[in-house]
């Protein structure tokens, strides 16, 4: 979890102060992301699902799919904590949308995995 240390120290680098609600939504978002990733290896393990996206369906080996996922749920709260400089509530919507979303697809594919 190399990118959620990175996540922290870029969204309060340029802070005048911290930003305590952003950095739970920031949080959120990626145990989010974490849990879609661990689901979804274990469905596509399990033989039980497939990826929708099809960008990530390429990928056949975990590692590459679990690179590809993470890389693009790093950019995504990168845009996010670069997002809240200028506009913090747009951010916090932001992150608060990936950790709903993000969190139904794991709890999707945990119950289609069973």
């Amino acid at each position: 979890m190399v990118f959620v240390a990175l996540m922290f120290a870029a969204s309060s680098a340029r802070a005048q102060e911290p930003d305590t609600l952003f950095r739970l939504t920031l949080a959120s978002a990626v145990i989010a992301h974490s849990m879609d990733l661990a689901e979804t290896m274990h469905c596509r393990g399990a033989l039980k699902c497939t990826e929708a996206n099809p960008w990530l369906a390429r990928f056949s080996s975990p590692s590459g799919f679990a690179i590809a996922k993470m890389s693009i749920a790093t950019a995504s709260l990168w845009a996010t904590a670069k997002l809240r400089e200028t506009h913090r509530n747009w951010a916090l919507a932001a992150n608060l949308a990936q950790t709903v979303g993000f969190a139904a697809i794991a709890m999707h594919n945990a119950k289609v995995s069973r």
